[in-house]
């Protein structure tokens, strides 16, 4: 726990990642960063300025337009994509304790998750390596190739609650396509990107092909709006989601946006509660709840909320809550202040609206100190009332009830959101009603965290996908050359 610091480069805390280059901080602003698990200051990072933003836009258009990244082969690009994967694992214990030290993240559950960042790289890597970027077909009076290019110099905005792996995913997927990036990190967790950019340095990286500083809003603002940034791909909040959106469509660039989620678990009539409940322990509140894929709203059938309501609340009640340094921790604080407030005022209105507290509801007696929040069960939920309906993210979890199948879909689908989902039941029928949900992710008797697989939302959870083949095509433009036997008209 205190030899964090110590392990960590100093120029990591003063400097910004520029065409291959460390740069000294320059613009005099800065951002706190405060441990939510004390409330003390952590360490204070330096913020860009415009002036700085433009630099590594400029070098990662130049290292596009001029550079040999897009014209090495994806061969080449696998090669060295698993290098920076190689070297990144070296620092994966870093990588865990930055992670926990940043925004609380329980150090078990860190350490479990922090590996899947190069995963993730490691998968595009070969993803490079297999990928049809030409193909061939015929035409009424020919042939045409059909050219699968790099997109350009792309913007990777990225936000606090699971920096590395969510930037590995993005960065993974445009660095297999040919693409330059400008990462910016958020200010809430800046140093895992900075950690990414000592590895990117240590390699041999080409010089703007990776670009990496922190900044605030409004030099964020100036990043999605550049003309020289053809692609933004965004994790974060829908309101900040929306006003990219609008940015970027006002200059036709292109656009990836993952922005929460508001997910149901769905246990059918027929479900084994005992084989259902590890999956539930795990993605349920997940890091305090504080994933975008979390389960955060549970279904079963009205004559079985008893029977699940003893096994379910029994479980979130022995749930560990503490210091997320001890390995022992299952539940940690919530990001700062604001969040808390924020979860405790869902909890309160529930109440208000009638909805009845199972298990939880208060500041954890943990500590004085830090924001505890006690994990949450909530029943008596109407699927109008705004915890049933809005993306809490933090440790609270709604159990609504069904009389039939139909009803169940009826409730997972009425919300503006549609990320993930999960279904437990026979798998026939669960597959049946996995066809049937508007969200863009089902885990059916379990889920997985998987690179393998699209992961991306329907309504409101944003526009795109990332993962899979899906998420490297997103860095992709497509070109059609045609060669007719005879002039056509």
């Amino acid at each position: 726990m205190n030899n964090w610091k110590a392990s960590v480069p100093n120029h990591l805390f003063d400097s910004f990642y520029v065409d291959g280059l460390w740069v000294r901080a320059a613009s005099g602003i800065s951002k706190e960063i405060i441990n939510p698990s004390t409330e003390k200051l952590s360490v204070s990072m330096p913020m860009a300025s415009e002036a700085e933003m433009d630099n590594a836009i400029q070098a990662a258009k130049h290292a596009f337009e001029q550079g040999a990244w897009p014209r090495t082969t994806p061969r080449n690009r696998c090669i060295l994509m698993h290098r920076l994967a190689d070297r990144l694992s070296e620092r994966i214990e870093l990588a865990a304790q930055l992670w926990t030290a940043q925004v609380g993240a329980p150090i078990s559950l860190t350490r479990k998750l922090a590996p899947l960042a190069t995963l993730r790289l490691r998968y595009f890597a070969d993803l490079a390596a297999s990928f049809e970027f030409e193909s061939e077909r015929s035409t009424q009076h020919g042939h045409a190739k059909i050219l699968s290019e790099p997109i350009g110099a792309c913007a990777i905005i990225i936000p606090w609650n699971a920096p590395l792996p969510i930037l590995m995913t993005k960065l993974g997927a445009a660095l297999a396509a040919g693409c330059t990036c400008v990462i910016k990190s958020s200010p809430e967790s800046p140093l895992d990107a900075m950690l990414l950019a000592q590895c990117v340095h240590e390699i041999g990286f080409p010089p703007g092909v990776i670009n990496v500083l922190m900044a605030g809003a409004g030099v964020s603002s100036h990043l999605v709006k550049s003309n020289d940034i053809p692609k933004v791909s965004f994790t974060g909040s829908v309101r900040t989601g929306s006003e990219i959106a609008s940015i970027v469509a006002g200059r036709m660039g292109r656009l990836t946006l993952e922005l929460g989620g508001k997910s149901a678990a769905i246990l059918l009539e027929n479900a084994d509660f005992d084989k259902a409940m590890p999956t539930l322990e795990q993605y349920t509140m997940p890091f305090s709840g504080q994933f975008c894929f979390s389960q955060s709203r549970v279904l079963v059938p009205k004559s079985r909320e008893g029977e699940f309501l003893d096994a379910f609340a029994t479980m979130v009640r022995a749930r560990k809550v503490g210091d997320p340094w001890d390995t022992s921790t299952q539940v940690g604080p919530v990001l700062n202040s604001s969040q808390f407030e924020r979860v405790m005022a869902y909890i309160n209105e529930g109440i208000d609206e009638g909805a009845e507290i199972v298990c939880g509801g208060k500041r954890s007696s943990f500590s004085e100190r830090g924001y505890y929040i006690e994990p949450t069960v909530i029943r008596n939920v109407d699927r109008q009332m705004s915890i049933a309906r809005e993306e809490i993210f933090g440790p609270v979890v709604t159990v609504q009830t069904y009389e039939t199948v139909d009803e169940a879909i009826e409730i997972a689908n009425d919300t503006d959101f549609g990320l993930s989902g999960s279904i437990f039941g026979d798998s026939e029928t669960a597959m049946a009603v996995a066809r049937c949900l508007r969200t863009g992710q089902v885990g059916i008797n379990g889920m997985e965290l998987t690179p393998s697989a699209p992961f991306g939302g329907y309504k409101m959870s944003g526009v795109g996908r990332e993962g899979g083949p899906e998420g490297l095509q997103a860095f992709l433009e497509t070109k059609a050359v045609i060669f007719p036997d005879q002039m056509v008209y």
